[in-house]
């Protein structure tokens, strides 16, 4: 027997779900999480689709714990993660969302487990040359009736078997899938608008042995448009130690992009709460929203107060004055 997995108490995944703007399916004196869990028992796939589209709109996905902070580092403790993403309000990157994701499913019932991704360069910059980063997203694998679903939480911002598997991502900035994936050959589903996800199963180019093969997740804006990859990775399960490095080299590499500028996003629901509408995103000196495809400046950026101030104001984050103090002299400090 391997050591316990984390999970969160009933009295967290509450306040998870609180966080989260969670509605009961019918008014009958139950807890948040009874509901859930019921809801679960009849409909685990609409239930899971509904937690990360919620995931998504409420908690933003970003990196502030590398700009606004007195340490400069991300934690993926189980209880910092819960801290900071629930009680705190604030955002997270990629390991951080997904991560506390990946507790909360666990903790509901969920047969879950989290594997690593390659993310392709054509995310940044809409050009396919077939090369991938390092590993440095995760992605996780939920398994419904003996079907895998890839779900993830958001990771990346760019510019703008014998049993069935899903993807799952809260992780991947702006193309992040918005709902999970079934692990089929060409799946596919509406990402938002007329935009559409899907997985493909081929060899990469940096591969030796091109037998092998690898999911690899694309994006299209619209059917006219090409696909283009995002991430890649496969089902081998990555475990906790293997997480805390790719966390490491990321948050911490002088060449990490995460470390050289600072970003949030969040996704915007429909008024129903039935799916995903647009983003609203911070980058640079400004900040903007994405309806269907229609792109509105909300604000432009001249100064840290400013920055400060719209993040409270489109994201719910509130920073201390001692993570405001601690980008100070950064790169990503604005002037």
């Amino acid at each position: 027997m391997g050591p316990e997995q984390p999970t969160y108490t009933d009295t967290q995944l509450e306040i998870y779900l609180t966080r989260l703007a969670y509605v009961p399916a019918a008014k009958t004196g139950d807890s948040l999480v009874q509901d859930v869990r019921h809801r679960i028992e009849t409909d685990a796939f609409g239930t899971l689709s509904e937690l990360q589209r919620r995931h998504l709109a409420a908690i933003p996905w970003g990196n502030s714990g590398l700009h606004y902070s007195q340490h400069h580092t991300i934690s993926l403790h189980p209880e910092s993660l819960f801290e900071k993403m629930v009680e705190r309000r604030l955002d997270g990157y990629c390991m951080e969302n997904t991560g506390i994701f990946l507790i909360v499913l666990r903790s509901l019932g969920y047969v879950v487990y989290a594997t690593g991704a390659r993310v392709s360069q054509a995310a940044a910059t809409r050009v396919d040359n077939g090369l991938y980063s390092a590993f440095e997203h995760m992605v996780l694998i939920v398994t419904i009736d003996g079907a895998k679903y890839m779900v993830s939480a958001r990771h990346h911002f760019t510019n703008l078997a014998s049993t069935n598997n899903c993807q799952v991502d809260v992780g991947f900035g702006n193309n992040c899938a918005t709902a999970p994936l079934h692990l089929h050959e060409g799946a596919t589903a509406t990402w938002i608008g007329r935009s559409e996800m899907r997985l493909i199963r081929e060899s990469i180019a940096e591969f030796t042995d091109k037998s092998q093969k690898v999911w690899i997740y694309q994006t299209r804006y619209n059917p006219e448009s090409s696909w283009l990859p995002n991430i890649c990775f496969s089902e081998v399960e990555f475990l906790p130690q293997d997480f805390g490095m790719m966390n490491f080299s990321v948050s911490q590499k002088a060449t990490s992009w995460f470390k050289q500028t600072f970003v949030c996003m969040r996704m915007i629901l429909s008024p129903t709460g039935k799916e995903i509408i647009g983003q609203c995103i911070m980058a640079g000196k400004e900040v903007k929203r994405r309806i269907h495809g229609q792109t509105e400046i909300l604000q432009v950026l001249q100064s840290e107060e400013d920055r400060v101030q719209a993040l409270a104001k489109y994201f719910d984050m509130h920073l201390r004055d001692s993570e405001i103090h601690g980008i100070q002299g950064l790169t990503s400090q604005l002037k």
